[in-house]
Parts: C-alpha cells; structure tokens; sequence
C-alpha cells in the first residue's frame, strides 16, 4: 500500500478497514499544521515566552511526525509484494505530473511567475528535478522495493533485530545527540523506516497491549517533545543560542520522532474501526494534499499573501486563525484532489492499466529463461 491516493474504483473492489486510513488522514493535517508554522513567516525573540509562540511551536512538531507515518504505513503493507506493479509506478508520476505542470502554467497565465523554458523543463520532469523532496524520494524507494523486500525476506528475527539496531543506532540514535546526519540522507531514512515497518508488521503483531494505550503513550511523548522546547525557550530568554535552537529534536531523525511515529502506526494497526467509506475517501486524497499546498509557488502564496499568517504572531487570534487556516486548507486542497480523481484519473486509469499489463507482459517474457536461452 502507497501513501499516493487511490483510484476510487479500487475502494470498490478492495473493501479495506479504515484504521490506518484514518491514521493517513491525521499525518496529513499535522503536515498541514507544521507547513503552517514553518513556512508562516513566525520571527519570535528569544527572550520572550509567550503563549503564540508555544502554539506556533507545538503544532510545528507533528510535520516530521507525518512524513515518518506514511513511509511507516508503506513498508507495513508492501513488505511481502514480490514485483513493483507498472501501473502504480505510472499513477503516482502522472498523479505529480499533473499538480506540476497543471500549477506551473496556472502561475504563469495569471502572472504570478514568468515563463521560462528552464522552469518547463522542471515541471515537466518534476520528481527528477525534485519538485517535491518527498515525492521524489518516495517513488525511488518505490522502485526498490522489491529488491529491499528481498533482502528482508533472508533475514530471520534475530539478523532482522541486529540490522535494524545498527541502522538505529546509525541513523537516528547518533544524528539526535550529535546533530549529524552520520552518512544518511533521505533516501536511506526512507529505507530504514521501510525495513522497520516491515519488522513490525512481521514480528510484532502478536503483542497483546491494545491499540489506544500505543496512541495514548505517542500523545505523552509528543508533549514531552514539546515540553523540551518549551525548556529551551526558557534557557533561550537568558542564553540565545538555545532558544534559536529549540526545536532540535523536532526533526526527522530525532529519537523521539521516530518513537512517536512508530507507537501511531502500531497503535492504529490494532484498532478495530471496520469499514468507513468516507474515511477512505478522504483518505484516498490525502497525497494530493500535500502536492496542492506544498508546491513551490503556492507554499509562498498560500501562508505569506492569502493568509498572511506572521501577522498574526501576536494576535490573539492565533490559535482559533490557525486551526481554521489548516482546516480551509486541508478541506479545499482534498477536494481539489477529489475532483481530480473523478474527472482525470477514473478515466485515464483505464488505459494505464492496460498499457502496465502489456509493459509487465514483455518484462516477464525478457526475463524468462526462454528468451535469454534464444540470446
């Protein structure tokens, strides 16, 4: 299972519960919520603690959290496919091919950017020029995932722990109380979260503590994340450094982080919501979410010049602005994508999937043992 929507007629033909559904939904809007706060434009002093800039702070935290669960959620789902499916490489580029080029030239015909040749090029290739970091790294750890697959499947549990304790240690232990990232980048962070998912799903499922205590206990440590911000700030208003520096362990590879995202996607797993169509359905537009608002000319747009929100840092009206910007956002962004859905992609699917059974057709006859005897 792909964090990339999902064409409506599956949900038809693959009734699936909607725990971890709901889990998308709510890894979207805190990614909504931290794209609020990270790129609003917020300039607090250091010196000074106010409650704005505790909120400002508190809802920056789950962005990390978000990106962490929806790698999460695919190694969960994807660990036992033995083949990458030519029709979902296809949809996931042509679902980022469409925001793209569709954004670029609404930009460029309303005035906002000036053509170029250059930035056409971009956004005609944009997961190779990395118009979105996500979406780029996404489709490549795409792509290697029946290779990683393989190379779980040799692992017993014992060599899977040792593999992922190194990598823990590597990746996410080192880079929290060094601040280096210790040979890792994206890419690799996706493939360790991939192969832990997929540990998860493999040898944990037996576990008896229930869904909610999970949820419950991520709740705990994400107010304890913040609560070291919140100690930061306070050391921050008699030594700068450390309040410039308060989030620190807000970041992706942050323990904490990981715990948190980890604890949620077990939690969700065990719970029992049976079957919701509008969970799923909203669900299913979550990806196009993120492509809407975090694209490189609507990010500046959307929380520097419609909703303005810096200046509201020291209103009191930041709170209820900002649950009310990320709600507009998420609701108008999801149906945007929606309507994309059942306009353009219901019907285009059905000839992707039979140009993918022709590609997959010829893939397996070249890789037979029958055509490399004839070579």
């Amino acid at each position: 299972m792909q964090c990339t929507s999902q064409n409506l007629t599956d949900n038809r033909k693959t009734i699936r519960q909607s725990n971890i559904e709901l889990l998308r939904i709510i890894a979207m809007v805190i990614i909504v919520a931290h794209h609020f706060s990270f790129h609003g434009g917020f300039e607090f002093p250091t010196d000074t603690i106010t409650v704005n800039r505790l909120w400002v702070q508190f809802i920056q935290i789950g962005g990390k959290i978000g990106v962490n669960v929806f790698v999460l959620i695919s190694g969960y789902f994807l660990i036992d496919a033995k083949v990458i499916k030519t029709n979902k490489i296809l949809k996931l580029w042509i679902q980022v091919f469409t925001y793209s080029a569709l954004i670029f030239f609404v930009f460029v015909l309303s005035g906002f950017q000036p053509f170029s040749i250059i930035e056409l090029i971009k956004h005609s290739f944009p997961i190779t020029f990395l118009q979105w970091g996500f979406a780029s790294t996404y489709f490549v750890l795409y792509l290697l995932m029946p290779f990683i697959n393989k190379m779980l499947s040799f692992f017993d549990k014992a060599l899977y722990q040792r593999f992922l304790v190194l990598l823990t240690i590597c990746w996410c232990i080192i880079p929290t109380f060094t601040g280096q990232a210790f040979q890792s980048n994206s890419l690799l962070w996706f493939i360790y979260l991939y192969s832990l998912a997929g540990y998860i799903r493999r040898h944990t499922a037996s576990t008896k503590i229930k869904g909610e205590t999970y949820i419950i206990l991520s709740f705990v440590i994400t107010l304890l994340t913040w609560m070291s911000a919140v100690f930061f700030d306070v050391i921050g208003t008699k030594i700068s450094v450390f309040g410039q520096h308060a989030t620190y362990f807000f970041n992706t590879q942050r323990l904490p982080i990981l715990v948190i995202s980890v604890l949620l996607l077990i939690g969700f797993s065990k719970l029992n919501l049976g079957y919701s169509r509008i969970i799923n359905v909203i669900s299913s537009a979550t990806f196009g979410v993120y492509l809407i608002h975090d694209n490189e000319y609507i990010r500046p747009f959307l929380w520097k010049s419609v909703f303005k929100n810096a200046s509201y840092a020291n209103s009191n009206l930041l709170i209820p602005y900002s649950l009310f910007v990320i709600t507009v956002v998420y609701v108008c962004c999801a149906l945007i994508e929606l309507a994309r859905i059942y306009i353009l992609e219901n019907h285009y699917m059905g000839l992707v999937n039979t140009l993918s059974l022709k590609i997959d057709t010829l893939k397996t006859e070249f890789f037979s043992k029958k055509i490399f005897n004839r070579l």
